[in-house]
C-alpha cells in the first residue's frame, strides 16, 4: 500500500508543469518556512514526494527489502506507525542538523525500516545490492551500521548536501529505539 501510494503521488507530480511542481513541493514538503506558517501536516506528506526516478526507486526498494518482513511479524497497523513515526524523526533531525531547502523523500522513513529490522536480525544473511548492481553479502546489522556511518559522515562533512542525512539518522533512531523499547515491553505467552 505504501509503495502504491508513493508510485501513484509521483506519477501525479509527473504530470505538472514545473511551476506546478514547485507549489505542491512548497505546500506539502517540508520546511522550516512551512512550518513556521503552521503546515503541521508536512511532517507527513513530505515522505510521499520524490525528487526524481531514482529517488523513488531507491526509496522503494528500501521499503520493499525492509517492509515484506516487518509488515508481517508487526502487523499493518505496526508497521505504518513506525514508518511514519521514523519518517517524522527523520524530518526534526534534518532541520535540526541541516535546516534549508525543502526536504522531500521517503528515506527517513525507509532507514527507520532497515534500522528496525536490522535491530530485530541483525545476523540474518542478506544480499545488498551496491549501486544496483554489485552483490555484497553481509549480515543485516552491517546494512544499519554502514547506512548510518555514511549518513553520520555526510553530515559532519557536509558532502551531498542536498541528501536528507540528517533524516537518514533520526529514522534510523527510532527505528532502532522502537524494536528496542517494543522488545523490552512484549509479553510474552
Amino acid at each position: 500500500m505504501l509503495i502504491g501510494v508513493n508510485v501513484l503521488v509521483f506519477v501525479f507530480m509527473a504530470l505538472l508543469s514545473t511551476p506546478q511542481k514547485a507549489a505542491v513541493d512548497a505546500l506539502f514538503g517540508l520546511s522550516g518556512g512551512g512550518l513556521s506558517r503552521g503546515n503541521i501536516w508536512q511532517f507527513v506528506t513530505y515522505q510521499f514526494l520524490h525528487a526524481n526516478l531514482l529517488h523513488l526507486l531507491v526509496n522503494m526498494v528500501g521499503l520493499w527489502f525492509a517492509g515484506n518482513i516487518l509488515e508481517h511479524v508487526m502487523g499493518v497497523r505496526r508497521f505504518v506507525l513506525l514508518y511514519l513515526a521514523s519518517g517524522i524523526a527523520g524530518g526534526l533531525m534534518q532541520l535540526f542538523l541541516s535546516p534549508g531547502p525543502t526536504l522531500i523523500g521517503a528515506s527517513g522513513a525507509v532507514c527507520g525500516l532497515v534500522a528496525a529490522f536490522s535491530t530485530m536480525y541483525p545476523r540474518m544473511p542478506i544480499t545488498a545490492l551496491i549501486f544496483f548492481v554489485i552483490p555484497v553479502r553481509m549480515q543485516a546489522m552491517w546494512l544499519a551500521i554502514i547506512l548510518v556511518g555514511v549518513s553520520l559522515f555526510f553530515v559532519i562533512t557536509g558532502w551531498f548536501g542536498n541528501i536528507g542525512n540528517g533524516a537518514h539518522l533520526g529514522g534510523a533512531l527510532v527505528g532502532f529505539l522502537w524494536v528496542r523499547y517494543t522488545r523490552r515491553f512484549r509479553v510474552v505467552r
